[in-house]
């Protein structure tokens, strides 16, 4: 698949700022490129999509740890998994809610060593996730273009922990369809996501149709 084509159309037909995200969780043998520095994997997303940064991060290179244990990189933190960090702050008024919650955040299977991220049109790996970082009505588009052919409805999984992590790449990997979440204070706070903006996970298997429903909704829309 020419990455670098669909994303240049993607980005003029959605009228993107930025690129989408090519995301991957691999072994170690399959490790290659930069390694990059200490931030969370929400941070990774925008270096990538508004400053072209391209590189991989272990367990070692990820600030959130309850992100990198999503992607299978580490342990989930005792304190996140029994819902105590969220509790603490605030997101839920019992311990119970926080940790049924935690217990329904989409994980990836199996372990892994690092996660690679590049924009798409730099990508020279198969992504188990894209991640776009959109407005409301860019969204809408992108989800009227997946279900040009199909049919059907898109959903968007989410309870506002772990977004750009968890629903955005762990779930669309693991279910292999999109998920639109609206993202979580971390990725608000650290990584900049705006508050007009969202994010879309989707499968790199389904960007070339995407492309084309976009097309035909430019001449057909404007």
């Amino acid at each position: 698949m020419d990455y670098r084509k669909i994303s240049e159309e993607l980005k003029e037909l959605l009228e993107m700022e930025g690129s989408p995200v090519a995301v991957r969780l691999v072994k170690n043998e399959e490790i290659s490129g930069e390694k990059l520095e200490k931030k969370r994997h929400c941070e990774f997303i925008q270096d990538a999509r508004l400053r072209g940064a391209c590189g991989y991060a272990t367990a070692d290179e990820h600030l959130c740890r309850g992100g990198a244990a999503v992607l299978g990189l580490c342990r989930v933190p005792p304190q996140v998994a029994d819902g105590s960090l969220y509790h603490k702050l605030g997101n839920y008024s019992t311990l119970e809610a926080a940790a049924e919650t935690v217990e329904a955040v989409p994980a990836v299977k199996g372990e892994y060593h690092a996660s690679v991220y590049a924009p798409l049109e730099e990508a020279d790996f198969e992504p188990d996730a894209v991640v776009f970082i959109l407005k409301p009505a860019q969204a809408l588009r992108l989800s009227q273009a997946y279900l040009h052919d199909r049919g059907g409805r898109i959903s968007g999984d989410y309870s506002g922990i772990q977004s750009l992590c968890a629903d955005a790449v762990a779930a669309v990997r693991e279910r292999g369809i999109p998920n639109m979440t609206m993202g979580c204070n971390g990725s608000r706070k650290y990584a900049g996501i705006r508050p007009e903006e969202l994010a879309v996970g989707v499968p790199a298997s389904d960007l070339e149709g995407i492309v084309e429903a976009l097309r035909k909704f430019r001449e057909k829309w404007g």
